[in-house]
């Protein structure tokens, strides 16, 4: 067996001889300096696409690097179901009792043909627990469900707070912060908001960028009352009144409000600032997001 383990060199696997239905000794090995800023896996139903996407991301994890994971369906948050030892005690938790049923046997026997199953699959490939312990030690693993308390939350409200002098000092982060967290605001409310054509992202993003220069913190309520009577008078050459008029900042103002009325709002105000991408890119973690479709 070709030796897999270098740093920055992804084992994706081995060659397969298409004329002999077979596998070939031989490994493919992906050179992770190869890695591009943009890509795109694409295959027919069942091709293989999520297998190679997931072996590329634990192939990363394992050479220390950081991944951001944003999965709509639900399906790669299964990467943390890896089990070092690969008994059937850490298999039997996840097991689906009613395959074993329909095999008339136990959930236990189940589980621990299930962990036969992956060892022996794993072993062909030149995988074994030693490994499987290497890629659970390389990361932490998060997985935040925004919207919702079933994963960690992600809070919307604490990214209003006045960011730290680091991002207030360099023109760029400031302006990706407050871009950021008035897109989120503008989506949750409904409208998809243009940075720079639409008046909603406009009016917002000064009032920000204003209550923060003042060194003040926005909570929800003061952000409905700022959009009524906001910190500024001018937006750049117009008077606020000409730009945006009050009866429609009211208008505005009010669909805030039932944001914040609505009952299932409460999962948004809890759990850890929206701008944990930015805390988590330099250390070494797998952070999934879990979006649900409802």
């Amino acid at each position: 067996m070709q030796d897999f383990e270098k740093l920055g060199v992804f084992y994706l696997g081995k060659e397969h001889d298409i004329e002999k239905g077979a596998l070939k000794d031989d490994l493919l090995l992906y050179d992770s300096k190869d890695l591009v800023t943009h890509a795109v896996c694409v295959g027919m139903t069942g091709s293989g696409k999520t297998g190679l996407c997931i072996g590329l991301l634990e192939e990363a994890v394992i050479d220390n690097i950081p991944a951001i994971i944003v999965d709509p369906k639900g399906d790669l948050a299964n990467l943390l179901l890896a089990f070092p030892e690969l008994k059937k005690e850490e298999f039997l938790p996840w097991i689906n009792e009613d395959d074993a049923r329909k095999k008339g046997i136990s959930a236990d026997e189940y589980a621990a043909k299930q962990a036969d199953m992956w060892k022996n699959g794993l072993a062909e490939w030149g995988q074994d627990a030693a490994r499987i312990q290497r890629f659970k030690q390389s990361a932490d693993f998060t997985i935040y469900t925004p919207g919702s308390s079933a994963g960690y939350s992600v809070s919307i409200l604490k990214s209003f707070a006045r960011p730290e002098p680091i991002i207030l000092e360099d023109n760029d982060l400031l302006r990706e912060r407050i871009n950021t967290t008035v897109t989120s605001l503008l989506n949750l409310l409904g409208i998809e908001a243009d940075p720079i054509q639409s008046r909603e992202h406009i009016l917002l993003s000064t009032i920000l960028d204003a209550s923060w220069h003042q060194g003040k913190d926005l909570d929800l309520a003061g952000f409905i009352n700022a959009i009524q009577t906001p910190p500024v008078s001018r937006i750049g050459v117009f008077d606020l009144e000409s730009f945006f008029p009050s009866k429609e900042r009211f208008a505005l103002a009010m669909k805030m409000n039932n944001l914040l009325a609505a009952p299932g709002f409460s999962t948004w105000l809890e759990g850890e600032p929206q701008d944990v991408l930015h805390r988590r890119r330099k250390t070494t973690r797998f952070n999934f997001f879990h979006l649900s479709s409802e």
